[in-house]
């Protein structure tokens, strides 16, 4: 069961109004208010694509741009010891504030985030040699690397 309807990239609600008989939306996560209603479902979804081309229609009319829901970044009031513990954690992952809080988000929401550390070391081989000689070998080089779904970072 969707709780919303999505058109061109907008968001809309779809609400009972049980005094009027009605159902009624509005466009999510923009600044400008925008309502459309309707008494069934499909007329409602209908109504809803309408009020996105008008709303489209109109800011073209008079040369402004519309508002755009979800732009990708927002503010989080999170206090002063709340985010001194996260820029911690996130300094002992080795990774951004950003990216930190962008994994526990896609936790939350049920995204798999891919992150795989690699601990290399350098190995050096002792054996003997044909002529009883001892040689070396040397088998890898030290460092980390870290995957994520955001690139690869070497430490």
């Amino acid at each position: 069961m969707n709780s919303h309807l999505e058109y061109k990239g907008y968001l809309g609600s779809a609400d009972v109004d049980v005094e009027g008989g009605a159902l009624v939306g509005k466009l999510l996560y923009i600044r400008d208010t925008i309502t459309y209603s309707a008494l069934n479902v499909s007329d409602l979804e209908k109504a809803f694509r309408e009020a996105v081309d008008d709303y489209l229609a109109a800011c073209a009319e008079d040369g402004s741009q519309p508002d755009v829901p979800c732009k990708g970044s927002f503010n989080v009031r999170v206090g002063p010891a709340r985010h001194r513990e996260i820029a911690l954690a996130a300094r002992v992952q080795k990774i951004g504030l950003n990216e930190f809080i962008c994994l526990a988000l896609d936790r939350e929401i049920g995204h798999a985030a891919v992150r795989t550390i690699v601990h290399k070391h350098e190995v050096s081989v002792i054996g003997m040699t044909a002529d009883d000689g001892p040689s070396y070998m040397t088998a890898f080089t030290a460092g980390e690397q870290e995957e994520s779904s955001s690139g690869t970072t070497s430490h």
